[in-house]
């Protein structure tokens, strides 16, 4: 993160102080004194010293009002209006201002300080106060404050829709032209920010964003021909150490120590200045850097004993009152395992898998966890537990950070050593079976368990007896979105909590980012339907349910989002009924649904049919090598069929070469069209569910939904060569067309999502 240097913070003090100035000097005269006394610095300056315009207007100073603006004062105290800026790239971005009151030794009468209480707690509560915030920016509400003379700390509800959805917690120190300071989101990381001082009570003066003075000069030493050299010329430099850009100059420049494999005395010297700057914006951000430091030191092959030093401060300062982050105690676990994994001391390494081993319990999910315990069980340990945690990596998709490693060992072996972990799982199972055989139902198998092992509690608790109206999640996504990953998991961990009985998921593939082989001209169709903007998008019931999107990493949270908007779904009891059959026989699918008890619904009705492959394998561009209930073809119009004589019934009887032809028809032309190479597409279509719904035309709410698996025998008869050929015979690797093959993603798709999908 980038932001500022001491020089240019002040030259951004006098930004927000001139554009505050301007804007109010036509508001001068009819301002009272007494309305901005709280924006006046503590101790009240001599009547013949020169002061900016806000302390002018704050002692009531008509003269000086009428004379214009003052040269801009530094604040002696926190007392005062200021505004919270986030450092964030190249500017500064303005999210509260805020009016801050330390309470006063000699706090007159007059003074809201409330009864006689005293107390950090009650003059805490009344520090700091919202009075506005920017105009991108969620709603907030004080929770606790205190302030000294010198010092500020609160704690900061951010509001959507009524309900809390992020905890901001600061904490700051009055230095030169700034409160500088720490924010931690959710406790769960922490960030450089500052309050910088304002006259104005809201944001109509303040720009929307300040250029963060520092960040060209960092750019210059990342891209200077040596850059350990220049970023240790900027780390030094005095003008440069009160600006948030030194703490990623120090981690780039620790990085280039490794690299390079400096000796241990100076890389340990410029730990101890990281450390130390970072101090400077509080001691949560310092003990911050000590556990990061020490987490960098412990995957590098410096001296194992630096790397302890800086673990044992940060634990030594948590034990003297520093709360800790959430990730703090994991990620020093995890380092001391790694140091403890690079001794050549047995029972070092004993102790080191049983962190481990201790760890795993506490984070099954966490994929650096379990890498480093497959590390440790292949070594010293048991080749089967091994194979065990490789089942999990390398049946689920690569997380951003691995496939970044991994990348990385291909250009620089001797600097990372990464593999994958399907290359590591082949090669231990050769070793145990001698071949790759059965392999592959082995992944498929390590698959369902990872899905399974995300299963809530609160989930295994639903009363599965409650409610007769049956859920329909329908997802809409794509083969190479990288963000898609953690819907599509995420819903398959939904299927694994719940029977079909009470929850029935739907698929429906788009061509975004790119040529998706699983898309048909039905799942664009229904896409459009429901007005979507990108991939993932998801609806239960008809309706939107946001932020169910992310990487392998968001699997759990994405879950957790579509479980809170199921669960009271489910115990809801709907009049509808759904009977329905799906036989395969003499080539052809016999197709039978009738729908009851929708007298009472008070809008036109759809009923909705879907045939679905229940599950099939291939081996996606983001990763997702299983994929189950994918639309194949909706009956009639995406919208389904109307009510005919009031009826919702459906009868049809539809040609299995008529079903198959029309989706390699409609990859063939697509291929033709956009130059896309299918080869090797699925398309097996042998296990085939009949899904069908009953929705509203104009609501799109979906009152009941019903499944059956086709049964009988799905027989294809020969189909022209035309339509087969592009998707099942395959073609020589030496032409090969950009689309399914082309290498995994490694960032943001191409389509953004919806709001609040992306992440």
């Amino acid at each position: 993160m980038f932001s500022i240097s001491r020089i240019s913070l002040l030259l951004c003090l006098l930004m927000i102080s001139a554009g505050c100035q301007n804007a109010s000097d036509s508001a001068t005269d009819s301002k009272s004194s007494s309305s901005d006394a709280s924006t006046s610095d503590v101790e009240s300056p001599p009547a013949d010293a020169k002061t900016s315009e806000m302390a002018s207007k704050e002692a009531g100073d008509e003269k000086a009002e009428k004379e214009g603006p003052k040269p801009f004062e530094l604040p002696k105290t926190v007392k005062g209006n200021w505004v919270l800026m986030l450092p964030r790239q190249q500017q500064l971005m303005p999210l509260y201002l805020f009016k801050i009151t330390p309470p006063s030794e000699s706090a007159a009468p007059e003074k809201k300080t409330d009864n006689k209480t005293d107390d950090k707690t009650k003059a805490g509560t009344e520090a700091v106060t919202l009075l506005s915030r920017g105009a991108e920016v969620l709603p907030a509400k004080i929770l606790s404050s205190k302030a000294t003379a010198e010092t500020v700390e609160f704690e900061e509800s951010l509001i959507n829709e009524g309900e809390e959805v992020i905890r901001l917690s600061f904490e700051g120190t009055l230095n030169k032209a700034a409160i500088l300071g720490n924010i931690s989101f959710n406790g769960e990381n922490c960030v450089p920010a500052l309050l910088l001082p304002t006259p104005d009570k809201d944001f109509s003066s303040v720009p929307d964003k300040l250029q963060a003075p520092g960040f060209l000069e960092f750019t210059k030493a990342m891209q200077s021909d040596d850059p350990f050299k220049s970023l240790n010329e900027f780390t030094k430099n005095e003008k440069m150490q009160t600006v948030p850009a030194a703490l990623d100059a120090f981690t780039s420049l620790i990085a280039y120590s490794l690299s390079k494999k400096k000796d241990a005395k100076t890389v340990e010297e410029i730990v101890n200045r990281y450390i130390e700057t970072a101090g400077i914006w509080g001691r949560r951000l310092q003990v911050n850097a000590m556990v990061s430091s020490g987490s960098m030191l412990a995957r590098s092959e410096t001296d194992a004993s630096i790397a302890t030093q800086y673990l044992d401060q940060a634990q030594k300062a948590i034990k003297e009152g520093v709360a800790p982050l959430k990730g703090w105690d994991q990620e020093m676990a995890l380092a001391r395992a790694r140091v403890g994994l690079k001794s050549n001391n047995p029972e070092q390494i004993k102790a080191a898998g049983k962190i481990l081993q201790e760890e795993i319990k506490k984070h099954p999910h966490d994929r650096e966890l379990l890498t480093e315990l497959v590390s440790y069980e292949k070594t010293h340990g048991s080749i089967d537990k091994a194979i065990d945690h490789l089942g999990y990596l390398a049946a689920s998709p690569l997380s951003f950070q691995e496939r970044q490693l991994i990348a990385a060992s291909r250009q620089q072996p001797d600097l990372v050593k990464f593999e994958n972990p399907r290359d590591t799982l082949t090669n231990l199972w050769k070793k145990k079976h001698g071949s790759t055989e059965g392999l592959d139902e082995y992944l498929t198998k390590s698959f369902r368990r990872y899905l399974d092992s995300f299963v809530s509690k609160e989930a295994k608790e639903v009363d599965l007896k409650k409610g007769n109206r049956v859920s329909l999640i329908e997802l809409f996504t794509g083969a190479s979105c990288p963000p898609c990953v953690a819907a599509d998991l995420a819903t398959g961990v939904i299927e694994s909590s719940f029977p079909h009985s009470k929850v029935i998921v739907l698929r429906y593939h788009q061509h975004i980012p790119r040529p998706d082989p699983l898309t048909n001209t039905d799942s664009e169709a229904r896409f459009i339907l429901y007005n979507h903007g990108g991939t993932p998008s998801t609806n239960l019931n008809g309706q939107v349910v946001p932020g169910v999107a992310g990487g392998v990493e968001q699997v759990e949270s994405s879950y957790n989002q579509l479980l809170e908007a199921l669960i009271p779904a489910l115990s809801e009891n709907t009049d509808v009924k759904i009977e329905l059959s799906a036989v395969a026989k003499d080539g052809n699918l016999v197709l039978k649904a009738n729908a009851t008890g929708t007298k009472d619904i008070k809008e036109p009705l759809r009923l909705v049919a879907v045939l679905a492959e229940e599950e099939l394998s291939f081996e996606a561009p983001n990763g997702i090598n299983v994929h189950d209930m994918i639309v194949r073809s909706m009956l009639r119009e995406p919208n389904g069929f109307p009510a005919v004589d009031g009826k919702l019934t459906l009868d049809k009887t539809i040609s299995l070469n008529d079903f198959k032809g029309r989706i390699t028809d409609y990859l063939s032309a697509f291929e033709e069209k956009s130059g896309a190479n299918f080869t090797g597409a699925p398309l097996g279509l042998d296990h085939l569910e009949f899904v069908v719904f009953v929705q509203g035309e104009l609501s799109k709410d979906i009152f009941q939904v019903a499944s059956v698996p086709v049964s009988g025998k799905i027989e294809f008869k020969s189909a022209k060569p035309k339509t087969e050929a592009k998707p099942e015979t395959p073609k020589p690797a030496t032409t090969p067309k950009p689309a399914v093959k082309a290498e995994k993603p490694e960032a943001k798709p191409e389509a953004k999502p919806e709001a609040k999908k992306d992440k």
